[in-house]
């Protein structure tokens, strides 16, 4: 299936079907802006009439919706309430002396421990690493429509910030619409501690960067994934014990 893309070489992600079984077919955005293709053989580096000529070429399948408010419990790898549900991948900016765990997508099972799913690394000079997934876990890039729910929470425990980023339609290059990409929709949480807390967010708290192109409003009706990754190029070690949608 595919998989949330970035034009960067660097981070190799397998797809978001079950552990076994993978296509590597894209990768996630990293935090800081990237150039990237959009539909057909137009690019970002084009003029800009790229973003008229790729606006007609715009297209998705028709989104999922979800069936339930839990998205994991942090006991598994499969996106819950979503059929088919997408699943969780590693990632990081391959410094050579770079390190993190779990190491590969292929390692995923080994962050899964005690109800939450752990990431940890460090070494890592370009952008950092981290983990992430799609929700829909179909053989196309897919986006689901949360428009029933009016935000997201998440039950977050470590030792480091953590950076949250949503990606939608509009900023992935799959779909056509833009042509400045991966300037998703985030937030970061500075005061993670060993104990879980939960963290709730309005989906109008989530906010772009402001590079990309072109300028979209957040779309509840078409979000694809989420990536839990470093600040910056720094290290992380936190764990994801809950993800929910809020009503």
């Amino acid at each position: 299936m595919t998989q949330l893309s970035m034009n960067r070489r660097a981070p190799e992600f397998a797809a978001l079907l079950a552990l076994a079984a993978v296509t590597i077919t894209g990768c996630i955005a990293p935090q800081s802006q990237c150039q990237c293709p959009t539909g057909g053989t137009t690019s970002a580096s084009n003029s800009s009439s790229a973003s008229n000529d790729t606006a007609s070429k715009s297209s998705a399948p028709p989104s999922a919706k979800p069936t339930g408010p839990l998205i994991t419990d942090g006991k598994s790898a499969t996106i819950l309430n979503v059929n088919p549900g997408g699943s969780w991948f590693a990632m990081n900016d391959k410094t050579a002396k770079g390190s993190m765990s779990p190491a590969g997508t292929g390692d995923f099972a080994s962050a899964i421990a005690g109800g939450a799913i752990h990431t940890a690394g460090k070494g890592y000079t370009d952008w950092g690493g981290g983990i992430g997934f799609n929700f829909v876990g179909a053989d196309a890039l897919t986006p689901l429509d949360a428009s029933q729910f009016t935000g997201i929470s998440f039950k977050l425990s470590g030792s480091t910030p953590v950076h949250i980023g949503l990606a939608t339609k509009a900023t992935l290059p799959e779909f056509g619409d833009c042509t400045k990409c991966y300037d998703h929709y985030s937030t970061d949480i500075n005061d993670l501690s060993p104990t879980p807390k939960v963290y709730t967010f309005k989906w109008s708290q989530l906010h772009a960067g402001g590079w990309g192109a072109p300028k979209a409003q957040f779309d509840v009706h078409t979000i694809v994934g989420l990536n839990f990754t470093s600040k910056g190029a720094s290290a992380w070690d936190f764990k994801i014990h809950e993800i929910s949608f809020t009503q």
